[in-house]
């Protein structure tokens, strides 16, 4: 499906001149690659926003396409929206989405956006990135770094022996110490892909470039926090424990099926964090305990963990970013309830071609949890099928089918062009995925 463009929103952040879409989406895209099952084949609503002019409906493709959404923008160019003439106000065009049915309620102020954006979408190639990802004269967070030792650690010691492990700390300048903040938490945290800027990654280094093939996190922070659409929220950059796959400490971290990631975060992570923050920047800071305020973010084996830190935990995180998620065959060891490790999120054996039977359409209720994943139409494995159990295309495309078939919030994009953790697709979308994944949180 390609969203098309009913109208330009104009505005300035910080001198900046930010055009972006306004209006309807389309329908979703007909099957691909081999994808099938529920509501994978039938239309999705186009992306919505909150604060945007409403928009035609949108056009539908595929078998039974749906209207699309109201005043929403185009992937990855959600820009800077303003809502009766104030610069952000009450939130801005994004691509739309709900948070899970039952999660209004448990935090004050939150509220349910709809399902405008949930679904499945194709982006075209030839990608550009987000104005968001620039400097605009926000004001700019500040970032700390220190490095936690494997032997500090109770959870993961250090499976081929000791290491270090980087970590990287984003507070928004608008933090108000003491307050129980609400963050993201990204893996690989030292890929050049979330940070734009070469080490030590400062969010807002002069005015220096995008480099390509990046996003820039801290700066979209910095404009979307500034402009009122996004929570004061913290991020934390966290790298992993080193080597790839089966045998490394990196695949004992990200691929493994448990919960077990999502509780190191939860129990050394963040304790340290607190204590850098304070140590390093005189703040005291506080994390919120709510799993609606946490989020996750990562590529590949790292988008595999961000969803898994969900999927086991969703008493710790509720919202979750994947790009090019290692939902394939790469467990070491494989859990006996997960065979052929991620690859059973979507799919046990016998693989049935007309739709998922993995563990997300097992499992008896939904989750509170809200997923905005992505792959490219050249990911790793792409057309080597079911039995390879390493077609990460096919892999993420059931997984989409999961989501739709248990009546899940997502927000899936088939990125035409793309290659594995595509740098130039990350740049043009995060932006837009971060506006749907903390929809219907409270900004203040």
């Amino acid at each position: 499906m390609r969203r098309r463009c009913l109208g330009l929103v104009r505005f300035a952040l910080g001198g900046l001149l930010v055009v972006a879409c306004s209006g309807g989406g389309s329908g979703g895209a007909p099957n691909v690659g081999g994808q099938s099952g529920g509501a994978s084949s039938a239309g999705q609503s186009g992306g919505g926003g909150q604060g945007a002019a409403a928009g035609a409906g949108g056009s539908t493709s595929g078998p039974a396409g749906a209207r699309g959404g109201a005043g929403g923008t185009a992937d990855g160019g959600a820009g800077l929206a303003a809502t009766a003439g104030a610069t952000g106000a009450a939130g801005a065009s994004s691509t739309g989405g709900a948070s899970v049915a039952g999660a209004a309620g448990s935090t004050p102020g939150l509220t349910d956006p709809g399902s405008d954006g949930d679904g499945d979408f194709t982006v075209p190639a030839g990608f550009k990135p987000d104005a968001a990802n620039n400097v605009t004269g926000a004001p700019a967070g500040h970032i700390i770094t220190y490095v936690m030792n494997s032997t500090d650690s109770k959870i993961y010691p250090g499976r081929n022996g000791p290491f270090m492990r980087n970590v990287w700390v984003y507070v928004p300048a608008q933090y108000v110490p003491g307050t129980a903040a609400p963050f993201i938490v990204v893996q690989d945290g030292a890929q050049l892909v979330w940070l734009g800027t070469p080490a030590p990654h400062t969010p807002n280094a002069g005015t220096a470039a995008l480099l390509p093939g990046t996003a820039n996190l801290p700066r979209i922070l910095d404009n979307y926090i500034a402009a009122g659409m996004l929570p004061k929220m913290i991020a934390l950059f966290v790298d992993n424990g080193g080597g790839d796959a089966e045998g490394s400490e990196r695949g004992l971290e990200y691929d493994s099926t448990s919960g077990v990631f999502a509780e190191f975060v939860d129990e050394e992570v963040l304790p340290r964090a607190v204590t850098e923050v304070k140590t390093q920047l005189s703040i005291d800071l506080a994390f919120t305990k709510d799993p609606q305020g946490r989020a996750t973010l990562g590529g590949s084996s790292g988008g595999a963990a961000s969803f898994s830190m969900a999927w086991f935990h969703p008493d710790l995180f509720a919202r979750v970013i994947s790009y090019s998620g290692t939902f394939v065959r790469q467990a070491s060891p494989e859990a006996p309830a997960y065979p052929h490790g991620c690859w059973a999120y979507h799919d046990f054996d016998p693989y049935d071609m007309t739709a998922p039977n993995g563990a997300i359409v097992k499992e008896p209720t939904t989750k509170p949890i809200r997923v905005w994943h992505e792959v490219g139409q050249n990911d790793l494995g792409a057309g080597s099928g079911p039995t390879s159990y390493r077609d990460f295309r096919l892999a993420n495309q059931r997984m989409a089918a999961s989501f739709a078939l248990k009546g899940y919030h997502y927000h899936f994009d088939y990125v035409m062009g793309a290659g594995h953790v595509d740098g130039g697709a990350v740049a043009q979308t995060l932006p837009g995925a971060l506006l749907w994944v903390w929809r219907g949180y409270p900004v203040n």
